[in-house]
Parts: structure tokens; sequence; C-alpha cells
């Protein structure tokens, strides 16, 4: 299953309630707890002290009295009562199981504090817990009881009222469930409010995506005004257009292509046509046949360059191309190069001179580095005057080597350096067609050397003809 940016949204949505409906929860819970056990002990020490001053001592001996029905507040029949004297003899017991119980030894251990004592605990497992409060009084022979520390010849009396924790463990478990059922409709109540907002929330991103279905695939351009973008969407946003705009421009350069290499096509399938045409038109001589046969051959020799080239750069965008590394000779290389171009040359009436090229070796595919060298050298031969030179220097660098390739040509015109390695770019595009160039020498060049791991620059400080800068790995 594909993610949702909306399921994902919604159910963050609902995490996040859920976290602070179950902490709201469990404080509500908790502040409710220490309320009840808060008015409960209040409640017990309010009872223990209205027991202590029924405790009285008559000749040495304490008497409880319980009191008639009309102040007897509070019953201690309704909750477990132990009264205690100083020597840990029982006043007043509710039950007989209360003198025996943990309740008895809490009311006589220890040393009494100037304030009460409580603790919880539990007289049978199949019961409720009990909260307990202790509380002592010094009880004299003819005064009322006071409140400890006391003085004279009283006596020490001790308090324990205890009552079941039942009740408020009750009114707990039923707010843990009201709470419970309260966070259960809060949370499917923000599941569905939070798939609205995230559904909301994401209608920008639905927006962006019809407007891009819109987009003429012909033309690429997404016309989309800035202040329908939220900022979040911005980045992609932007970056989607910059690779429309790539996409637009390389559309536009393959149509181009198409567009001149349909015309250097036509032109050699043309002249072969007319010279066919004009050989069957009467009867020819052996030497004009032999002549129009062999401008036919050069015309398809043409053809047949154009079309390997154009398999050439097919291939290096494919990446369908591995070069094949061995150690070679440079000078062998270059002379290979060289051979290449040598009737080019000598139609042109122009040298070549090579310096600095001899016991250089370098690991690289001697075929594709032959023709990178012979494009520039073709290059540079097309645009030299007769009986200029063409040079080729080498200069090691560390673990790169620099080939560079002049001529005294006119040089680059600045209109056209930063596009000269594009295809069927060409210095002067009459001279270049009539004299069969097509602009695919360079490119083909960089694109062979991005293959062996160089580049091909053109220097743009050279003066006065070109030089191309080829950079190679020795290893």
């Amino acid at each position: 299953m594909r993610p949702s940016l909306t399921r994902r949204l919604a159910n963050l949505y609902t995490a996040l309630s859920l976290v602070v409906l179950g902490l709201a929860a469990v404080s509500v819970w908790f502040m409710m707890r220490r309320a009840l056990l808060g008015a409960m002990d209040d409640a017990l020490l309010a009872e223990a002290r209205a027991l202590a001053g029924r405790v009285e001592l008559d000749h040495g001996r304490f008497e409880f009295e319980l009191g008639s029905a009309a102040d007897r507040r509070p019953d201690p029949t309704e909750a477990d009562v132990l009264i205690l004297d100083d020597r840990g003899g029982v006043v007043f017991a509710s039950s007989a199981g209360v003198e025996t119980s943990f309740l008895a030894k809490f009311a006589g251990s220890g040393i009494l504090e100037d304030s009460p004592e409580w603790v919880t605990t539990q007289m049978r497992p199949d019961e409720a817990p009990l909260r307990a409060v202790r509380h002592a009084v010094r009880v004299h022979a003819e005064d009322e009881p006071v409140d400890l520390p006391g003085g004279g010849n009283a006596r020490e009396a001790r308090v324990l009222v205890a009552r079941s924790l039942e009740p408020v463990q009750k009114t707990l478990a039923q707010l843990a469930a009201v709470l419970g059922i309260a966070v259960a409709g809060s949370l499917c109540l923000s599941l569905l409010i939070g798939r609205a907002v995230a559904r909301r929330g994401a209608a920008p991103v639905r927006e962006l995506a019809e407007s891009m279905s819109e987009v003429n695939p012909a033309n690429p351009e997404w016309n989309l005004a800035d202040d329908r973008v939220p900022v979040e969407l911005a980045p992609m946003v932007d970056t989607t257009r910059a690779l429309l705009t790539r996409v637009r421009e390389e559309l536009d350069r393959r149509r181009q292509l198409t567009t001149d290499i349909a015309h250097d096509l036509r032109t050699p399938v043309a002249g072969v046509r007319a010279l066919l045409d004009v050989c069957i038109q009467r009867p020819r001589t052996s030497d004009e046949y032999c002549e129009a046969i062999e401008q036919s051959r050069a015309a398809l020799r043409e053809l047949s360059r154009l079309l390997d080239d154009t398999l050439t750069l097919s291939r290096l965008d494919a990446g369908v191309d591995r070069p094949g590394f061995q150690l070679v000779r440079l000078d062998e290389v270059v002379t290979a190069a060289a051979a290449t171009v040598q009737p080019l040359a000598a139609s042109r009436n122009v040298r070549l001179a090579a310096s600095g090229v001899d016991g250089l070796e370098l690991r690289t595919d001697p075929p594709r580095l032959v023709k990178i060298l012979s494009n520039l050298f073709s290059n540079a031969i097309e645009h030299s005057p007769p009986g200029a030179a063409v040079g080729l220097t080498v200069e090691r660098n560390g673990s790169t080597l620099l080939l560079a390739v002049t001529d005294a040509g006119p040089g680059v015109p600045p209109d056209l350096r930063e596009r000269i390695f594009d295809r069927f770019v060409r210095g002067d595009d009459a001279r270049a067609r009539g004299e069969g160039h097509c602009g695919l020498g360079l490119p083909i060049a960089a694109g062979l050397a991005r293959l062996l791991g160089g580049t091909v620059r053109l220097d743009a400080t050279y003066a006065p003809g070109a030089r191309f800068i080829l950079r190679l790995p020795l290893v």
C-alpha cells in the first residue's frame, strides 16, 4: 500500500490528542483521589478528636462514654475504633477483631508525635483496605483533656479510628470509567477532526498535482502563480520548475538536433541523387562515369561519417559504452591520431607539430583517445589558414596529464564560448557546411573524455587562435 500523507497527518493528530487527553484524564483521576483521601483523613481526625473528648479518668482508671443517642456524634460503631491506655490496655474496642489486628499494633507502637499519624492497611484479603488515624491525648482526673504535650498528673490515652476505603475506591472506579468513556469519545471525535484537518492541509498538494497534469508535454512550462503556493511547498515547486526548464531546454536541443541531422543527411543524399540523375540523362564516357562514382563515394563517406558520429553521441548519452583501459605509450596514440587527419591537413596545407610526447605512458582506452585527439586536430586544421601549424603540447601535473591542441585561426567568438561543446555548433556556419563540418567533433571529444575520466575545455585566455586542453588521469 502506498503511504498516505493525509492518513499520516490524521494519525499524528489522533496520537497527540490521545496523549493530551490521557494525561488530562490521569491528572484528574489523581487529583480526585488526593482530594477524596484528604477529605477522609480530615473526617477521621475529626472523629478521633471527638472520641478522645469522651475519654475520662476516674480514680486512676480510664472510662469511655458512648453518650446518648442525641449527641452520639460520630458513632464509633460505624467505624473501627480502638482506645488504649498508657500501659497498652484496651479502654474501648468497636469489635473483637480490632484488638488483635495490625491496627492495635499501630495504635500502641512508637513514640507519639505532636501531630496525628495515618496508615493504610488491609484487615482481610477479601475486604477493601482501611484508612486509619492515630491520635493521642492526656486525660486529667479533674480537668478536661487536652492535646499533647500535657503536664501534671495526667495520663496518656491513644485513640485510633479506621474506616474502609471502599467508598473512595468505588468513586474512583466510577470516575475512571467516566474518564475512559470521555477519552474514547474524544479520541473518535479527534480522529474525524484530524482526517478533516489533514485533508484540508493536503489540499494544496492536490491542487499542485492537478496544475502539473495540465502541463503540455511538448512544451513543459508550469505557469503557476507564486501566491497560490504555500511556503512549505515552495522548495518543491521551485525544484520542479527548474527541472521542467531543463527538460524544455533538452527538448528544444533535441528538436534542433533532429533538424540539423536531417539537413546534414540531406546534403550528401541530394548530391548522390543529382550525380545519378546527370549520369542517366545521356550516355557518358568512362572517365565521366568514374568521376561521378568517385564523387558519389565521397558523398557517401561523408554520410557514413555523420551517421557514425550520431551513433557515437547516442551511445554516450545512453551510457552503454565501457572503456577498455590498458597501458599505452602516448607517442603511439598521437601518431595514430595524426595519421587519420593527415589527408585533411595536406589538403589545407597545414602542418602538425607535437612536443613532449616521448617517454610518457598512461592507462587509457587507445581507440577512444585516438578519436578525441583526431577530432581536436580536425577542428584546429579546419580553422587554420593555409601554411599554418597545429600544435600539440603535453604537460604532466602530478597524476594528471594535460594535452593542449592549438591553432592559429580566428579563435572562438565570445558568443559561442558557452556553447562550443553543444552539438551542431559551428564557428563559421556557411564555411563549415561547405567543407563537410557538421559540428559534432567537439561534443564527441568532450563525451569521450568524460568516459575516460577526464575533461576537454576551451582556454578562453589564449590568443590569437584557439587552444583546447584535454585533461586525463595517468592511472
